[in-house]
């Protein structure tokens, strides 16, 4: 028989105790999973096999009473069968990174398609915050959205760096390569091409420009108005006219270059 200790914690070698979800205990749930900090879900196999592609189909046999354990918390799968019945969904807005990348990786895991769209979209509000954990995940589950959405964020980090997760897509690794390299040949060409305007401020501007192509997201359309702007550069004075003309007739030289860019898209891959 099992006992407590004085402070109510069971004694070793108690069966755990088991909870029942509050939102999931209907009377005539016909399938019962157990979460693995041992909480039951009583849900209906008719709604799992429309919301789902991941369990098995309503007709399938099953054992009186059986209890099909689950890997995920109580916390994951209480989020997640919330997408299973025909109801309002839950908002995910205020789960925090490692929660909803837990939700994700369950929907992916049992294919509940309202939380596998749910939780796609909500990952690009950390595209910045989390680019590696949200590109690894997207890599993993072939998310091509994500990845295309990834590629001009993380235009600055070496290949080096990220990729143990676009290996995992060896065409994902192929076309991000390619659109990265594109870039930073036009990086070496401007280099190798400057403008010969012979003024003191305009080799000034010259010189900062080219330092800043050592990070090729600076070439990319939204960054490319500032990065020629010869009038956002500290410490010049006086500049001449000639110099504005010439730094603007650059300007739209590159711009058209690098019109000619395609944008990252995956669309015609699978995945």
């Amino acid at each position: 028989m099992d006992t407590k200790s004085e402070d109510g914690v069971l004694a070793r070698g108690s069966p755990p105790v088991v909870s029942t979800s509050t939102l999931f205990q209907s009377s005539n749930a016909d399938v019962t999973f157990q979460s693995s900090d041992n909480v039951d879900f009583r849900l209906h196999k008719r709604y799992l096999e429309f919301a789902t592609g991941g369990f098995p189909p309503a007709n399938t046999p099953s054992s009186l009473g059986e209890i099909v354990r689950l890997s995920e918390s109580s916390t994951t799968l209480e989020i997640l069968f919330q997408f299973v019945y025909p109801q309002r969904h839950p908002s995910l807005d205020k789960l925090g990174f490692e929660e909803l990348l837990k939700v994700a990786e369950a929907a992916e895991k049992y294919e509940v398609f309202g939380a596998l769209t749910a939780t796609h979209l909500m990952l690009r509000e950390f595209l910045h915050s989390h680019s590696k954990q949200v590109l690894q995940f997207a890599c993993v589950h072939r998310v091509a959205p994500l990845v295309e959405r990834l590629a001009p964020i993380m235009m600055d980090t070496p290949l080096s760096k990220i990729k143990s997760a676009l290996i995992l897509c060896p065409s994902y690794f192929v076309e991000w390569s390619l659109f990265r390299e594109q870039y930073l040949q036009l990086s070496i060409a401007l280099a190798q091409s400057r403008p010969q305007h012979k003024c003191d401020n305009f080799n000034i501007f010259t010189r900062v420009v080219l330092q800043k192509l050592d990070k090729p997201s600076n070439l990319m359309m939204p960054n490319l108005e500032n990065l020629f702007n010869i009038r956002s550069i500290g410490g010049l004075e006086n500049i001449q006219v000639c110099c504005a003309t010439e730094s603007r007739k650059w300007y739209h030289a590159v711009r058209e270059r690098v019109a000619k860019i395609p944008e990252f898209t995956l669309e015609t891959m699978d995945g």
